[in-house]
């Protein structure tokens, strides 16, 4: 039973009774059976204004759901496209842009457009100080070789669509 049909039930069982109206508990009863009847009025009402508002925060989840999968969908695309630096084709955020063979112990150290201007760095793995010897002119030519070739071959591509 909810709780209105139980106040109802309530107040049915004391006018059944046929209680006095001029006896000290019938008048203490009588208004107790109001009060409960009221109270489970009020609570149902209170219920009802819970449901309500549970389908509205749904409608509300349901909808900031949306806009999130619209939010981190452009996300992943500019991740995607900030995967690579376009000037050195190495990671743009900070990680090792280019490669190195430790000629001690040959291991593959991962260095970063910073790690390479400081002119110098030391092996992680044996500890010897390793040096790099470029020129400035050769990097910037290769560059635009792999740039030329990059976009020679978009062309192509456009050329087949």
């Amino acid at each position: 039973m909810k709780i209105t049909e139980k106040a109802a039930y309530l107040k049915g069982l004391a006018d059944g009774l046929a209680l006095d109206p001029q006896d000290k508990v019938t008048k203490v009863i009588k208004p107790l059976l109001d009060l409960v009847q009221e109270m489970s009025n009020y609570i149902t009402d209170l219920e009802q204004c819970y449901d309500d508002v549970c389908d509205r925060m749904d409608d509300f989840d349901e909808d900031l759901a949306a806009v999130e999968e619209l939010l981190y969908e452009d996300e992943e695309e500019d991740e995607d496209d900030d995967e690579t630096c376009p000037f050195c084709g190495g990671a743009a955020d900070g990680e090792a842009a280019y490669e190195v063979v430790c000629p001690s112990c040959q291991t593959v150290i991962g260095l970063t457009e910073e790690d390479i201007s400081k002119e110098g760095t030391i092996c992680p793995t044996c500890g010897e100080a390793l040096e790099f010897d470029y020129d400035e002119d050769e990097l910037d030519a290769e560059d635009s070789e792999e740039a030329d070739t990059e976009a020679a071959e978009e062309n192509k591509n456009a050329d087949e669509e």
